[in-house]
């Protein structure tokens, strides 16, 4: 159990992130075969194709805060001493935990909203909650990867600067994960 339990926490977006990013190439490019070949289309098509967009994204968010490849700005931190810069590393998942919270509690509110007045999508005609729950999903799957971080860091601050920050997620299993590319062996 705790192996699947491994595999899934490493997985879990990537497999989906896959799933999506497929399926919506594929129903794009069979919308844009079907309206300039043959002029037809389906009229649902570049709905779902941006509601698949949505959720991607959010997964995507979740899969990079995970493993600790989002975009930061070190020129200043990387005056200071190590100690003094897994502090502020510390101080800003923080901030950022914070953020993400009261970005989900919102999501919440919007989701509730939604079902309040039965906000309806145009074209397929389902809840509009199939595209405001990816927020709603897509930060609580960031809370828990930022809990996740933060656990790494307070575990590992006695460790070097290079373990601690596990930038890219090395040293939590990135190179585990489906669909990586493998290193090549040198010989």
């Amino acid at each position: 159990m705790k192996k699947v339990f491994a595999w899934v926490d490493k997985n879990f977006e990537p497999v989906l992130m896959t799933v999506l990013f497929y399926s919506m190439t594929i129903l794009v490019t069979l919308q844009v075969v079907l309206r300039f070949v043959f002029n037809s289309g389906f009229s649902w098509g570049e709905e779902v194709s941006r509601f698949i967009f949505v959720w991607l994204m959010y997964f995507s968010i979740s899969y990079t805060t995970r493993n600790h490849r989002h975009i930061k700005v070190s020129f200043l931190v990387n005056k200071f001493n190590e100690k003094v810069q897994k502090i502020i590393m510390l101080i800003v998942d923080f901030l950022f935990l914070i953020f993400s919270s009261v970005i989900f509690i919102s999501a919440i509110k919007i989701c509730q909203s939604v079902i309040e007045y039965n906000d309806r999508a145009v074209t397929i005609d389902v809840s509009m909650n199939i595209i405001y729950g990816a927020g709603f999903i897509g930060f609580a799957l960031m809370i828990i990867r930022l809990i996740q971080g933060i656990l790494w860091k307070f575990k590992n601050f006695s460790r070097s600067l290079e373990y601690f920050e596990n930038y890219t997620g090395i040293y939590t299993g990135a190179k585990e994960i489906c669909f990586m590319p493998r290193e090549k062996e040198v010989k």
